[in-house]
């Protein structure tokens, strides 16, 4: 309930009940003076008049006392704590908490890449300096890095190619199509429909089912070393 309602009953309220209680009163002041007069004496309308008016100038001073007094209390009490209850507080976030957040999300990027170095030795092969290998053996190597690699990412992500069409094809592009998914190059003017020639089909994920995220703490490990004990 809003301050300005509050203030607002209580006012109409106590007004209300502070006149009852001084007609009230003057009735029976009204009573006992009438009983104290002798039987013969007609009563002084202007005594009863008097005190009627002075018991409600009593009534509206007491009632405006009563009035400031609540208007005080209400400003001690803030604002939120009326209006509606106040939220419960969120655990304030530390350097540690951000440490293990940032460190879970390198992890996660760096998790494909350990996934591929375990499967087919990708990182091996990349870090290679392949100047000191000649053509064959650069090609046996890349036959087995791209067999095992390959499987690794159809087994977890199940990658399909944006448009349909070969690449050198001749593909119509309708309005409304995704932006994001396909890229407009050379000489894009106008609006759509489009028509132009397929440079790169694209990729995108039918399903994806990574294998379970490694425990190891440390997020810039890709693979740890291997040391055979003779």
């Amino acid at each position: 309930m809003q301050r300005s309602s509050i203030r607002s009953a209580f006012a109409l309220r106590s007004l209300f009940q502070l006149i009852v209680f001084a007609a009230l009163l003057f009735a029976v002041a009204a009573c006992l003076h009438w009983r104290s007069q002798d039987l013969g004496t007609q009563p002084n309308f202007a005594d009863y008049g008097a005190m009627f008016v002075f018991l409600i100038l009593f009534a509206l001073l007491q009632w405006i006392v009563l009035k400031n007094t609540l208007s005080r209390l209400l400003d001690t009490i803030p604002a939120a704590s009326i209006q509606k209850p106040a939220k419960p507080t969120k655990t304030p976030v530390t350097n540690v908490d951000t440490v293990i957040r940032l460190n879970a999300e390198k992890r996660l990027f760096v998790h494909l890449f350990s996934v591929l170095q375990r499967e087919g030795r990708l990182m091996d092969f990349l870090q290679e300096d392949l100047a000191k290998y000649d053509d064959a053996q650069i090609g046996a190597a890349v036959r087995s890095v791209h067999e095992n690699c390959g499987k690794t990412v159809k087994r977890y992500l199940s990658p399909e190619p944006v448009m349909q069409e070969k690449e050198g094809d001749t593909a119509e592009i309708e309005a409304g199509f995704d932006r994001q998914a396909i890229k407009l190059v050379g000489n894009v003017g106008g609006q759509p429909p489009f028509s132009g020639i397929v440079r790169h089909r694209g990729w995108q994920l039918r399903s994806i089912a990574l294998p379970k995220l490694s425990e190891a703490e440390n997020p810039n490990l890709i693979a740890p070393a291997e040391i055979e004990i003779q």
